[in-house]
């Protein structure tokens, strides 16, 4: 197994960012609207291919317990098809406060490749992390989702707040 930590920077208060991470793990995982089919991807440069285009691999994510107290959500996800060929991860998405305006999403966890001793070497070597790259692209699906529920559900406010007298 291979530890990951890994966090982006959001513009956005932390509580409704908690609120916002909490709801889109919950409907990748039951597979709703949009989130249908969610698939992590890799840029083919990453692979060291000729860059132009990526992999995208379909995945059922489990999202376990959330705690709110410590803004948390447990996770782990596998290939929706021949999970047996591609890494499995195990871990926990939470949210930092960075002030009143400005919060972390984080990813910790640790992600396991498949054929054993062979997959880690295939996995360092030949496809540079590649595990590890498909995951920050995860991180940053998940923070720009995010961030634009977070900003749509606050316009929606100020809206409502406009035109209610």
């Amino acid at each position: 197994m291979s530890d990951v930590r890994l966090q982006h920077h959001l513009k956005i208060p932390p509580i409704p960012a908690y609120g916002a991470i909490h709801e889109i793990l919950r409907a990748i995982s039951a597979q709703e609207g949009i989130w249908r089919g969610f698939a992590l991807h890799i840029s083919l440069g990453d692979l060291h291919l000729p860059d132009f285009g990526y992999v995208a691999v379909p995945i059922h994510l489990t999202a376990g317990k959330s705690h709110a107290d410590s803004r948390t959500v447990d996770l782990s996800f596998r290939a929706a098809r021949h999970p047996e060929s591609f890494p499995t991860f195990e871990g926990t998405m939470g949210i930092d406060a960075t002030g009143p305006s400005g919060a972390i999403l984080w990813l910790g966890g640790a992600y396991d490749t498949p054929l054993q001793l062979f997959g880690k070497f295939l996995d360092a070597a030949i496809a540079a992390r590649a595990a590890r790259r498909t995951l920050e692209n995860f991180v940053g699906d998940v923070a720009a989702a995010c961030a634009a529920l977070v900003e749509k559900r606050e316009a929606e406010y100020v809206r409502y707040r406009m035109f209610e007298r």
